[in-house]
């Protein structure tokens, strides 16, 4: 156990490492990473993964579910995105990870680009599939459950990790400059075609794509804190910046609106706040 965690450690490490750089797309990404590690574990201790399983991580992005998977187990993970640049940050990240010892003996990462519609992977070929904050942003969530068992064996397990607004509790309320932001974000997803409640329908999704639902659960996080602290406001600022071309295009705010949202987002005061949030996880089984 000593070794895992001692891995565990250098993934933050490395991780935190390269939320530094200045040269990362979408850095935010990075940092959300960081910011969720003891949920994301959390979840992942609850599968039953077994040595030289095959596991692909679909949306794998910044290789929050990947780098933890290799720490912790002897597996095969194939990581699965549609973005190159972030595939090879992997790479990069991944070789680094390789060279300071945190992955598991035997463990092997190959990562592929690939579409969640159209899987670049053979009928029945994994035995698990894990994905995080991905349904969030699907217009067909269904289409993605049916894809995810068409590449499963028969048995295999798929865990889908979310979020569900309705398990976000804040009081006092976030300050005016926070809100609007989280306000604006929020809008350009359901354009998008996202569903910030979609932790409440997986297990619906999955059951109705033929899968027989093993376990749902809720794992929250709860402090007290000056809020917004440094690492929330440096995510929440850093997708504002990442978004910036589509919040005005869709007319969600003017360039001047932006730019005095950001303003004020980064000059706003802290003040003590409870907060409380959930990701909702459900593993489900494709029957034998």
């Amino acid at each position: 156990m000593s070794l895992t965690l001692d891995r565990v450690r250098i993934v933050d490490e490395v991780m935190q490492a390269y939320a530094d750089r200045e040269d990362i797309t979408d850095k935010w990404l990075v940092w959300q990473s960081i910011a969720t590690a003891t949920t994301r574990r959390a979840i992942l201790s609850a599968l039953r993964i077994l040595p030289d399983m095959h596991i692909a991580d679909v949306g794998c992005g910044y290789g929050a579910l990947l780098f933890d998977l290799v720490a912790m187990h002897k597996v095969k993970v194939t990581g699965i995105d549609n973005s190159p640049t972030v595939l090879a940050l992997d790479e990069d990240i991944l070789a680094t990870l390789a060279a300071r010892g945190a992955l598991q003996e035997g463990a092997t990462v190959t990562l592929q680009r690939g579409d969640v519609m159209a899987l670049p992977l053979a009928d029945g070929s994994v035995d698990g599939v894990v994905t995080r904050f991905l349904f969030q942003h699907l217009r067909n969530p269904s289409a993605a459950a049916t894809e995810m068992f068409r590449v499963l064996k028969s048995g295999g397990f798929v865990c889908a990790i979310d979020v569900d607004d309705a398990l976000s509790i804040e009081y006092p309320s976030h300050l005016a400059a926070y809100s609007r932001a989280k306000e604006a974000l929020q809008s350009l997803q359901r354009i998008r075609g996202g569903d910030r409640k979609i932790g409440r329908k997986l297990a619906s999704v999955f059951h109705n794509a033929g899968f027989s639902v093993a376990q749902t659960f809720v794992v929250p996080q709860a402090a007290y804190y000056q809020a917004p602290g440094d690492l929330t406001r440096n995510v929440l600022v850093q997708q504002l910046q990442a978004a910036r071309p589509e919040l005005v295009a869709h007319g969600i705010l003017t360039e001047t609106e932006f730019q005095m949202l950001l303003r004020d987002l980064r000059q706003e005061t802290a003040c003590w706040q409870f907060s409380m949030h959930a990701e909702i996880a459900v593993i489900a089984l494709k029957p034998r």
